[in-house]
C-alpha cells in the first residue's frame, strides 16, 4: 500500500485539477491508500510578462516535468494545452476524459452585443486574433493571473474576459457565455488533462487506467498538428479534435493580420490526418 505523490503547480486551479485526476487513480487501483499533492513552482508562475513576450513552451510544464524525472513525485498532472507539442522522450502520457473545449466569454453583455471599442481581456495570442476578427474595433487588454484575479478586472477596468470552460467548471465557477467554435477555435489540447510518469515505472499500469480513448485519438492529432506546423503558444491558431473513438473530425483555424485561414477534414488516422493538414496551413503560406 502507498501515497501517489503527484506533481501539479500550485494554483488553485492546477491544485483542483489534479487532485480530482489522482482520487481516480486512486479510486481505480486498491494498492493506493491516497494520494499527495507536491507542488512546484513554474516560469510561467513567477514571469508575470506578457505571454507573447516570455514566450517559449513549457513555461508552465517543464519544471513540474524535471521534479517527476528528478523522483520527487510519482506521477505530473498538467493541462494538456500548457504542454510542447512533442512527447517527452523518458515520459508516458495518458489522458482522463476530456471536459469541454470551449472558450467563455464572461462579461457585462452577451458577447455579440459588444459595444464599440469595448475592452477585453486576454493574455492569448490565439483569442486576441480571433476576437478581432469576430470584432475589429475590440480593444484587447493582456492580462495573467489566476482566474478569480481575471474575473474581478470585469468590475474595474474591463468589458469582459476571455477564460476556458473547463477552468472554470473544475473551480466551481458557473458563470459566462460559451463560445460557439464558429467564432472562436479552442487551444490544442484545451479542455483535457495530461498524466506522465517515467516510462517503465510501475506507475504506468495505475495510471492508464484512467485512460480515455476517444480523448487520447483528439490528442494525437490536435498534438501532431501543432508539432508537424512547428507551432507553439504564441502562434494564433486553435484546432480541435472530435472523435467518435473510431474517426476523427479535425478543425483548424489560423487568425493573422487581416487574414483567415481555415481547414476542416476528418480521418480514422488521427496521425495522417494532422500532417496532412499542417502541410496545408504551410502551402498556405502560415509560418509561426
Amino acid at each position: 500500500m502507498s501515497v501517489l505523490r503527484v506533481g501539479s503547480r500550485t494554483s488553485d486551479l492546477a491544485v483542483a485539477q489534479a487532485s480530482a485526476a489522482a482520487q481516480e487513480i486512486v479510486d481505480k487501483n486498491p494498492e493506493l491508500t491516497g494520494f499527495e499533492i507536491v507542488g512546484v513552482t513554474t516560469k510561467g508562475d513567477t514571469d508575470r510578462g506578457s505571454l507573447k513576450e516570455i514566450g517559449g513552451t513549457g513555461l508552465f510544464t517543464s519544471a513540474v516535468r524535471d521534479a517527476l524525472i528528478a523522483g520527487e513525485c510519482d506521477i505530473a498532472i498538467h493541462s494538456a494545452k500548457d504542454l510542447p507539442a512533442l512527447d517527452h522522450p523518458e515520459l508516458s502520457m495518458f489522458f482522463p476524459v476530456r471536459e469541454s473545449a470551449h472558450d467563455v466569454f464572461v462579461g457585462h453583455t452577451d458577447y455579440r452585443g459588444m459595444p464599440y471599442g469595448a475592452k477585453v481581456g486576454t493574455g492569448s495570442p490565439r483569442r486576441a486574433a480571433q476576437l478581432r476578427h469576430f470584432q475589429r474595433d475590440i480593444q484587447i487588454v493582456d492580462i495573467r493571473g489566476n482566474v478569480p484575479t481575471r474575473l474581478s478586472r470585469i468590475h474595474k477596468d474591463l468589458d469582459g474576459v476571455i477564460l476556458a470552460r473547463a477552468g472554470l467548471d473544475r473551480l466551481g465557477i458557473d458563470t459566462g457565455q460559451d463560445l460557439p467554435y464558429e467564432v472562436m477555435v479552442p487551444a490544442a489540447g484545451q479542455g483535457a488533462l495530461a498524466i506522465e510518469t517515467v516510462k517503465g515505472s510501475p506507475w504506468e499500469a495505475m495510471v492508464e487506467k484512467v485512460d480515455d480513448h476517444t480523448t487520447r485519438l483528439e490528442m494525437i492529432a490536435e498534438r501532431t498538428f501543432m508539432a508537424a506546423l512547428g507551432a507553439g503558444c504564441s502562434t494564433p491558431i486553435g484546432v480541435l479534435g472530435e472523435s467518435t473513438g473510431k474517426t476523427v473530425a479535425l478543425h483548424a483555424r489560423y487568425t493573422g493580420e487581416g487574414s483567415k485561414i481555415e481547414i476542416r477534414r476528418s480521418s480514422n488516422n488521427p496521425v495522417t490526418l494532422a500532417e496532412g493538414l499542417a502541410e496545408e496551413f504551410k502551402k498556405r503560406g502560415v509560418r509561426p
